[in-house]
């Protein structure tokens, strides 16, 4: 069987034959597999019979990756986008979001998604992540009965508990399709900067047993040099080195600027590329942008969340169109971003969990090494491991390598949000709802357990607090809880400070200073960015919330305001430049993700909030903070 000029392997066959009876399925595949195949011949067979669909997509960058993809095989008027930075024909046959507006949309109003016919949701197994695991739950739980869902998984051993778990709480059947063949096969190699590539009965034994011991190597960390060395000579191109902190993938890729990967004529290429996409972008004031194009001339770059994101979008098209030859970048690039590569190396086997080092999951090494082997380029693909054989051990080296992945887990955890839209429509009923999480459904049935008599112990509590608190008068929402219920994210906060007058004391420039301080999580903020004195009476407001919720006995109460962005976002909506901005010494990256996510709660505070001067006043913030790099709409509609 062929579709789109590809012969398609069994697996893909038995999913074109789910899709065509209009059944649920969930296809567990290796990375590299062509799972997307598959979602693009739903939306065409939803779309001939007139019918809507939903892709859906743990990260932003992949959401926009989808958008521009489908947009040249379906054409502008069939596809629309609706994240929270960007909203683009949002009607349209076909829409691609985050799984967060997704499960938004269910809340609000889920008449609006009765024509849908298919939800596809890439990478399912992010339903395991830790804070927005919960979302993707509480999507398949809650969405309307008539939405067939197609989910695309990278492989997992418990797949068939949780296809009969979704079975269960859609009340349909849900068709489990596996492979667990790549198409490319992969090698697993380890080297070593002091003894080249080794084999796992050498690193057997060179291990030291003794804590002692192998601490004398933990600070020896070796040079990225050798082993790219080592692999450029193989000349498997192109090659993904992951590191796993952002200072690292900078400091490794500056010591390959004096590779020279590419042709005359590939340079040349490449410096027109370039010269275009900074004109499209309106980039010229990027003082980082230099440093970076000196980089690129050599075939080498970076890639991690603190640049800006324009710049990351010009290293994935560089990457895809074969101009640079070695990446050194994050784990986030594996995330769904298709971009494989020939090689893949890893800088360690270990990354900081925010308190110590701990060895890669099996999941997450998969997710990265699977990037390595091109279908129908590479014979083989190849993933290094940089390792200090007399520190690592061996049989965690085993494990990651060559067992199963980890289960996926339930992360299912009420949010405020989810509880005041359910509890104020259904009442008791909710915690039916409630009891239907993965975590509670074992063996085919959902048992109260323990664990769930602590889940529904906490969501009473939620419900006291909002009670007590002026958003729930018994069943019923407040207008308070109303705008609480309609906000999603930062809901508890904002809501409170709009009702209790807090943002009356605020100018438009003040209240993008405000609404960043509720979305800013960055608790290790150093320098020049904490800088400035901002009195703001509301934070008052929200520390008396949090005290109550402890009376409450809350687990997660809110968070506090942060203001140690504070210098940087006001001087962006001051209307200072670029350049200004990376002065602040704070990650670009990071600082406009802060400022599209207070532009995010802006927008949805400005069409919620009855009083209409406050409304004006958000929409004179937005103006000032969403212009130039910050505009993520104006960024996606380059071409």
């Amino acid at each position: 069987m062929n579709y789109l000029g590809f012969t398609l392997d069994p697996f893909q066959e038995e999913a074109f034959k789910a899709i065509d009876d209009a059944k649920s399925c969930i296809v567990c595949a290796p990375t590299g597999c062509g799972k997307t195949l598959l979602a693009e011949y739903a939306v065409e067979v939803s779309l001939k019979s007139n019918l809507r669909v939903i892709y859906t997509a743990p990260i932003k960058a992949l959401s926009n990756q989808k958008y521009r993809d489908f947009r040249k095989r379906f054409g502008e008027k069939i596809v629309g986008i609706h994240t929270g930075d960007v909203t683009i024909n949002p009607e349209a046959p076909l829409l691609i979001m985050t799984t967060e507006i997704f499960r938004n949309l269910i809340l609000e109003d889920s008449d609006r998604l009765n024509d849908i016919h298919y939800a596809i949701f890439d990478e399912v197994h992010y339903l395991d992540d830790q804070e927005r695991g919960t979302v993707w739950e509480e999507s398949i739980i809650l969405a309307p009965a008539g939405i067939r869902f197609l989910c695309l998984s990278a492989t997992v051993p418990n797949i068939n508990e949780l296809a009969s778990w979704m079975s269960s709480v859609r009340n349909s059947d849900f068709i489990v399709i596996t492979e667990d063949k790549r198409p490319v096969p992969l090698r697993h190699r380890l080297y070593s900067a002091k003894y080249g590539l080794m084999n796992l009965k050498g690193v057997r034994k060179k291990y030291r047993k003794k804590l002692s011991e192998r601490k004398k190597f933990f600070y020896r960390r070796p040079s990225s040099k050798r082993i790219v060395s080592q692999v450029v000579n193989e000349g498997n191109f192109p090659i993904l080195y992951f590191c796993f902190n952002r200072r690292a993938c900078e400091r490794n890729a500056q010591l390959h600027s004096k590779l020279n990967l590419l042709t005359d004529t590939e340079r040349s290429h490449l410096n027109a590329m370039v010269n275009d996409l900074i004109s499209q972008y309106k980039l010229e004031g990027y003082d980082r942008l230099e440093h970076m194009r000196v980089l690129w001339k050599s075939g080498c770059a970076y890639h991690h969340a603190g640049i800006l994101p324009a710049a990351k979008e010009i290293v994935e098209r560089l990457f895809t169109t074969g101009f640079i030859k070695l990446l050194f970048c994050t784990e986030t690039f594996a995330l769904g971003i298709n971009m494989p590569a020939s090689s893949v190396i890893f800088d360690e086997l270990e990354k900081f969990n925010g308190v110590d080092f701990e060895y890669l999951t099996t999941r997450q090494y998969h997710q990265m090494a699977g990037r390595a082997g091109r279908r129908g380029m590479d014979e083989v693909g190849y993933a290094y491991s940089q390792i200090i054989p007399e520190a690592t051990n061996p049989k965690e080296i085993e494990r990651i390598f060559y067992h199963k992945s980890e289960m996926i887990k339930s992360r299912f955890c009420a949010s405020y949000s989810t509880i005041l839209n359910l509890y104020s429509k259904v009442g008791e009923e909710a915690y039916k709802i409630f009891r239907k999480s993965l975590r509670n459904y074992k063996k085919g049935q959902f048992p109260y357990t323990k664990e769930y008599q602590h889940q529904e112990t906490q969501i009473r509590n939620r419900i006291s607090f909002l009670q007590a608190a002026g958003f729930l008068e018994d069943t019923r929402l407040t207008k308070k809880g109303a705008l609480a219920a309609a906000v999603s994210g930062y809901e508890i906060q904002a809501a409170e400070l709009y009702y209790s007058r807090s943002f009356d004391e605020c100018t438009p420039l003040q209240l993008c200073v405000v609404l960043a301080s509720l979305v800013t999580e960055e608790r290790r903020r150093k320098g020049k960015a904490a800088d400035i004195a901002f009195r703001f009476h509301g934070e008052n407001v929200i520390r008396k919330l949090r005290k109550m919720e402890v009376k409450f006995n809350i687990n997660l109460p809110i968070r506090e305001m942060d203001f140690s962005l504070a210098a940087p976002v006001f001087a962006w909506a001051n209307g200072c430049s670029l350049a200004e901005l990376e002065s602040y010494g704070v990650p670009e990256g990071d600082l406009v993700r802060i400022l599209r996510m207070s532009i995010q709660l802006m927008r949805t505070l400005r069409n919620k909030i009855e009083d209409p001067a406050i409304s004006d006043r958000m929409n004179e913030a937005l103006l000032l903070i969403n212009r130039g790099i910050v505009d993520a709409q104006a960024e996606l509609e380059v071409e």
